[in-house]
């Protein structure tokens, strides 16, 4: 991959989190203007420092490298897909299908539901959300009230109102969730 295409990478990310190059310096604790030659296509970021800035802009670095371009089709190859584990212990992991972060309004992830996921606090975030089981069983609390959803169902939802799913068996379950941003 061509340096240029890092930098437009991060600017195109940065620019869609509406943060300016001095905010993500500061946050991956390096310099605006190392920001902008990087942005620019002048310098090539060392990983360790594309690590800093993929942190200061809350997206895993591979996005910004592991991915075949062809001109409008982008493939991602199953074992560079970024798979992660969520923090706040609601026993979900995550595998991102498309690294088109900052550069499209959907983002495709399978959610690996893990039976021993805790229920905790729905939350709500500003993207629309289209769920679509794959395997297992899960119960969906949307806005308050239950719903069951098995393998085969589907389920499409402002996340502007709060909701969690959790596996709703002993067995995991797997979830296509594509989550929509608003333009």
């Amino acid at each position: 991959m061509e340096k240029n295409e890092i930098g437009k990478r991060i600017k195109n990310i940065r620019l869609k989190k509406k943060m300016t190059q001095q905010e993500v310096a500061d946050l991956a604790g390096i310099t605006k203007s190392h920001i902008s030659k990087i942005e620019n296509g002048l310098t090539t970021p060392a990983l360790v420092t594309l690590s800093k800035i993929a942190k200061a802009l809350d997206s895993p670095t591979s996005w910004f490298i592991e991915q075949e371009e062809h001109g409008e089709l982008t493939i991602v190859r199953k074992e560079n897909r970024e798979i992660g584990k969520e923090d706040n212990g609601i026993g979900y992991d995550y595998e991102l299908l498309a690294n088109k972060v900052g550069m499209s309004v959907i983002s495709p992830t399978i959610v690996t539901v893990l039976p021993e996921a805790v229920s905790i606090k729905p939350y709500i975030h500003t993207n629309d959300e289209f769920i679509f089981v794959l395997s297992g069983s899960i119960t969906l609390l949307y806005d308050g009230i239950k719903y069951e959803l098995d393998k085969g169902d589907s389920a499409y939802f402002s996340g502007k109102r709060p909701h969690i799913f959790l596996a709703s068996s002993i067995e995991t379950a797997m979830v296509l969730t594509i989550y929509i941003e608003e333009e």
